[in-house]
């Protein structure tokens, strides 16, 4: 029994490892991830150091184990709506349910340029 337990832990610690050092992905750190502040903070200075892509934010807000959840569209803009993921599994390993840092918005204006215009 005690074997069966040890195997079960192993593999659940297996199915919820971090990305690792193989994945040359950018992501926030788990801090970042957690906080409510810190992670609009990053997504702003990733969006500013990568030309404000919104692809590239996508792909740093998905990395991050944010997933897109909401679109919405007023006054020539779109803002989309990131929540951070329960477990943060490829970001931070297991933890508990995030209850911090849940949300992010990206604003884009869609009659000009689909680039970041603000994170909130």
């Amino acid at each position: 029994m005690a074997m069966s337990l040890l195997a079960n832990c192993f593999f659940t610690y297996i199915m919820f490892l971090p990305g690792g050092a193989a994945t040359n992905s950018h992501r926030m750190t788990c801090e970042q991830a957690r906080s409510d502040v810190a992670n609009k903070v990053a997504v702003r200075a990733y969006a500013q150091s990568n030309g404000a892509s919104f692809s590239k934010v996508h792909a740093f807000l998905r990395n991050s184990d944010y997933e897109l959840r909401n679109v919405s569209s007023a006054d020539g803009k779109l803002a989309f709506v990131y929540t951070s993921s329960a477990f943060y599994p490829s970001a931070c390993g297991v933890g508990l349910p995030g209850t911090d840092g849940g949300i992010v918005r990206v604003e884009t204006e869609i009659d000009r340029d689909p680039k970041i215009r603000s994170v909130w």
